[in-house]
């Protein structure tokens, strides 16, 4: 009794397996032409420069861009289609994007991203699907 005793106490003092998931991010609104650009974001990097990236090709105006192993949290998505396929987000005389782009929770930017809040998504460990509405 005393050693199983013992192996539950030590069981119980191991740190937590941190489970991940996969994370699918569905992009509708697509134009005919280039890539879709899309981030997938922590909230330590905020919507700008995130490690989790892919480059996905549209039909029918829907992209999907898979990541695995993300760890359930607050993630935010940040995407564009980089319709003239020249690695970077177009920007008419206004300033305006003249290329689609959106973020999860479909967060307004106005004068620059939004904020992690207004575009985070709280995932659990299996992961799960996030939708982002591309449009100018």
């Amino acid at each position: 009794m005393t050693r199983l005793l013992l192996a539950v106490l030590a069981a119980a003092t191991l740190p937590a397996v941190a489970v991940a998931g996969t994370v699918e991010v569905r992009l509708t609104g697509a134009r005919p032409g280039g890539p879709v650009l899309v981030q997938l974001c922590s909230e330590a990097e905020g919507l700008m420069r995130c490690a989790r990236t892919a480059t996905v090709q549209a039909r029918d105006g829907v992209a999907v861009a898979r990541f695995e192993n993300v760890p359930a949290g607050r993630w935010g998505v940040a995407a564009f289609q980089d319709v003239n396929s020249d690695g970077r987000l177009g920007f008419g005389m206004m300033g305006r994007p003249n290329e689609p782009w959106g973020y999860s929770r479909n967060a307004p930017a106005v004068m620059g991203p939004p904020a992690f809040r207004d575009a985070a998504v709280t995932l659990p460990a299996a992961g799960g699907m996030i939708p982002v509405q591309l449009g100018l």
